[in-house]
């Protein structure tokens, strides 16, 4: 991301995100947040972890990491730990590094609360809400497909065989969440 003031504003009203947003208000949402930068292979967030803020990814790429297991990739105008903003007291869920160099925005609950009439931090809480919404389809929809295909496996099945398939279904929710324990 640019270094001037002018400049990332300038990056911000690229992303899709803002894409609406007006260059003044960009302006003051930039003063207001800092800006962290991650080298390749740097931990951004910790699996187990307090969680306290959010990421806006601005450039760069970060990998988040269940266990061992990669699960997903967070790009340019993605934000990352965001049930941090809505759940106090909340631990991190997984561990998220930097897959290149990337330099992220912080966002916290501070910064929606107190800036809420500023145009750029009501299109992150849209975004943030949008992608939660995706998020919770996405996790129903995998839940579903795995309830299906259990019965498909075993459609008549005794009840001492049923007994035996309730670890084969808690395997398959936890490899769908990234868990292997």
């Amino acid at each position: 991301m640019a270094t001037t003031l002018g400049e990332q504003v300038q990056a911000l009203s690229q992303m899709y995100l803002f894409r609406t947003v007006p260059p003044k208000y960009l302006k003051a949402f930039v003063k207001q947040v800092k800006l962290r930068r991650y080298e390749e292979g740097q931990e951004v967030f910790l699996q187990g972890d307090p969680a306290d803020r959010a990421m806006l990814v601005v450039e760069g790429r970060l990998v988040s990491i269940v266990g061992e297991k990669p699960v997903g990739e967070i790009s340019v105008g993605e934000v990352v730990g965001e049930t941090a903003l809505f759940v106090r007291g909340g631990q991190r869920n997984a561990t998220v590094r930097a897959k290149e160099p990337t330099r992220c925005l912080v966002i916290t609950r501070e910064l929606l609360a107190g800036s809420a009439d500023n145009p750029a931090v009501v299109a992150i809480e849209r975004h943030l809400l949008g992608s939660l919404a995706r998020r919770i389809r996405s996790t129903n929809l995998n839940i579903q497909r795995v309830w299906k295909d259990l019965a498909a496996e075993a459609p008549a099945a005794p009840a001492a065989s049923a007994a035996a398939a309730a670890p084969t279904i808690r395997d398959r929710l936890r490899g769908l969440f990234g868990r292997s324990s």
